[in-house]
């Protein structure tokens, strides 16, 4: 503001000294215009004079009359005067036309030093009705030169320049300078300032200590993830190929065992086929009753082979229906194993989708925690510059106090 005002104070005195240079022109100009209009009178009174002095002469030639000697002498000095007055007449007449062209060159000057007046009243604050160190009629005859013009715009320039400058200082002081105006004792802004400091601190302190622990669970979670690994599908595949293998070779042992059976079963009909010959032989043969005991024996051992057949029999029947039990095993195992391999690609899809939004959680919380520590410590350093400004301005303020 000190600055605004020296400035401000420069600007009327240079525009004091323009009106002095002003009122100066205008009396050099009213001082021209005055010698214009008696130069023209003279002139006049000039041109007169010749025409009467030749009207006299056509009568007094008219006239004829004898003059003296003496009158002739006066005439002829007379007519001397003529022309001396006619040649300062035509000089009279070039300086007239140099006034003139002083004069127009003035009026310009003046119309523009009219408007770089105007121009000036309306930077400085000037207005109509209201003047400033009483200049009342310095907006009309002002006249400046090239030299006060490039000067007073030179000054306008550092002016607005010097402004701006303040204006860009101030806005950024002007809350410090507001406390510290409002307030008598530094000491205890900077004791403020410090716990500010101390309380930023300890925030700090509490982020960093988030920011670890959210570290440490992000990397308990990769390594959880990374125990927890993705169901092989290719394991998967196996075990259900070796439970396939498993339950197929348990369906050839039982389709080897009922083979052994039917080979059995076919042995024993025709062992039975045999005896039963052999029985029909024995009845053909023996038709006494001697023989009776005999085919009673015989008779018991097609019972006992009768039985042992349908045993067998039962026995086929069971390995049978063993066999299709087998055979619904082994397309349930197709089927599991088909869906386990469908399971195991979608269960893939999947930990990759999980891999990528926990990859893109873990960039985001990073990048959050990088931002909030950025700008903890942006603010800190904000508040240690604020209390080294404090402790200057303090040490300044009592030197000057030490000083007084």
């Amino acid at each position: 503001m000190k600055g605004e005002t020296a400035e401000a104070a420069d600007l009327v005195k240079t525009l004091l000294k323009a009106d002095e240079e002003c009122r100066e022109l205008r009396d050099k100009v009213a001082a021209l215009e005055k010698t214009c209009r008696v130069r023209e009178r003279d002139a006049r009174t000039v041109g007169a004079t010749p025409s009467y002095g030749n009207g006299t002469l056509k009568k007094i030639k008219c006239r004829t009359i004898t003059l003296p000697i003496e009158v002739f002498g006066e005439l002829n000095s007379k007519a001397g005067d003529v022309t001396l007055l006619l040649s300062e007449q035509k000089k009279l007449l070039k300086e007239k036309k140099q006034l003139e062209e002083i004069l127009r060159s003035s009026a310009a000057a003046t119309e523009e030093a009219n408007e770089l007046n105007t121009d000036l009243k309306q930077r400085i604050g000037y207005t109509d009705g209201e003047t400033l160190l009483h200049l009342k009629d310095a907006s009309d005859t002002v006249a400046y030169k090239n030299g006060l013009k490039h000067d007073i715009l030179q000054s306008l320039r550092d002016r607005e320049t010097i402004q701006t400058t303040l204006k860009r200082q101030t806005q950024h002081m002007r809350g410090l300078l507001d406390d510290l105006v409002k307030s008598k004792e530094l000491d205890e802004q900077r004791e403020r300032a410090a716990q500010q400091l101390e309380e930023k601190r300890t925030e700090l302190e509490g982020i960093r200590e988030e920011v670890y622990s959210m570290r440490r669970l992000l990397e308990r979670k990769e390594k959880q993830l990374e125990k927890e690994k993705p169901v092989d599908e290719l394991l998967l595949a196996q075990r259900a190929e070796n439970e396939r293998r498993t339950v197929v070779h348990k369906l050839e042992r039982e389709e080897e065992t009922l083979r052994q059976n039917e080979i059995s079963i076919r042995h024993r009909a025709t062992q039975i086929a045999k005896l039963e010959r052999r029985i029909e032989m024995i009845g053909d043969a023996l038709g006494s009753e001697e023989n009776a005991d005999e085919e009673r024996v015989d008779a018991e051992l097609v019972e006992q082979l009768r039985k042992e057949i349908l045993s067998l029999s039962r026995i086929h029947q069971k390995c049978e229906a063993r066999q299709e039990l087998l055979d619904a095993d082994i397309t349930d195992l197709d089927r599991r194993s088909t869906g386990l391999i469908r399971t195991a690609a979608n269960m893939r899809k999947e930990m990759q989708r999980i891999e990528k939004a926990h990859q893109k959680f873990t960039d985001a919380q990073k990048k959050e925690l990088e931002m909030e520590q950025m700008a903890a410590e942006q603010e800190i350093g904000d508040i240690e510059r604020e209390i080294e400004m404090l402790r200057r301005i303090n040490s300044r303020r009592k030197q000057k106090a030490q000083r007084a």
